[in-house]
């Protein structure tokens, strides 16, 4: 396998119309999406494609570009296949479980060459104008916000894009070592550490594979996430702000085994290689209790008017 290299970035565009309609004004309109490129090449070197992902949120990014790497190299090219391959069996299988029940948000669409092969949930459609404009330039992304100007000043409409973004997740990947990076900004902090992963024994080693590698740092990237969710619904449930056995309660208990058997696929990576992590590999217990004493302050205001009303006795709630 030739070296496979790949980032994840986190995107806004904010797209501002500089001739708005004298009779109304028009806010930005802002465009979300986390984005991941695909480039696939055979060990022949032979099939040769690049896929783009975008989706809602990090994980499902990462783990949907995991899957597509492994219908590439153990199936062949995806492309060109005589019988049209089935995106949507494939989004599924990774959404299903706790992402496909608890998150009815959850969109996501591929592209190849600058159209969409599949799209499922709601996207904005400026993004679809991206990609296009990036295939259209020969893949010049850092230059698509600059095209997509052009392309609606041509079409009659003036606007101004601005562009933020920063990587989530960086992956170098060869047969014999894995090198990852993970930079996560959240409302406890930015969690950042690199780690690679090597086979434990050259003489009957493991082999590094690409998708098992994207679907670790998938879990990596959904446990921190997950991580502050618990932390803040362990709060609420301690000053009950929600039912037992209500939606809310059933997701808590769900999200709860989800982030344990995120930490159990991690350490069973961590089993089959040798795992270097600079710094600490994160500790999702200790991540949960952040979270817990952030949820003080963001549920204050809540409280607060319980106790008003009643619902709560001024000693249950200590700042």
């Amino acid at each position: 396998m030739s070296e496979f290299q790949t980032s994840l970035l986190r995107e806004k565009f904010t797209i501002t119309d500089l001739a708005p309609s004298k009779s109304k004004k028009e806010e930005p309109v802002i465009a979300l999406s986390n984005r991941i490129v695909v480039p696939l090449i055979s060990s022949d070197g032979i099939d040769n494609e690049t896929f783009i992902v975008r989706t809602q949120n990090m994980h499902s990014c990462a783990r949907l570009a995991a899957a597509i790497t492994r219908e590439f190299f153990e199936r062949g090219t995806i492309a060109n296949r005589a019988a049209p391959f089935s995106w949507k069996t494939l989004w599924h299988d990774v959404i299903k479980g706790y992402e496909k029940d608890w998150n009815p948000d959850i969109w996501c669409a591929v592209y190849y060459k600058g159209r969409a092969v599949f799209q499922e949930g709601e996207h904005h459609p400026f993004l679809d104008i991206i990609e296009q404009c990036d295939a259209n330039n020969k893949k010049e992304y850092a230059q698509s916000v600059a095209f997509a100007e052009d392309a609606f000043s041509q079409a009659g409409k003036k606007v101004k894009i601005d562009h933020d973004s920063n990587i989530a997740f960086i992956a170098s990947i060869k047969d014999e070592e894995a090198k990852c990076g993970i930079i996560i900004r959240a409302a406890t902090g930015a969690t950042t550490f690199n780690y690679t992963a090597k086979p434990l024994d050259k003489d009957n080693a493991m082999s590094i594979h690409v998708h098992t590698t994207l679907t670790v740092a998938a879990a990596f990237l959904e446990a921190v996430q997950l991580a502050f969710q618990v932390g803040l619904m362990n709060r609420k449930k301690e000053y009950h702000l929600f039912e037992a056995y209500s939606d809310e309660d059933r997701k808590h208990k769900r999200a709860t085994r989800r982030l344990a058997n995120l930490n159990r696929a991690i350490s069973q990576y961590e089993q089959n290689f040798e795992v270097s992590y600079r710094p600490d590999r994160p500790t999702f217990p200790e991540m949960v209790a952040k979270a817990e004493e952030k949820a003080l302050s963001i549920l204050k205001p809540q409280i607060e008017k319980m106790i008003e009303e009643g619902e709560l006795e001024q000693k249950d709630w200590v700042m």
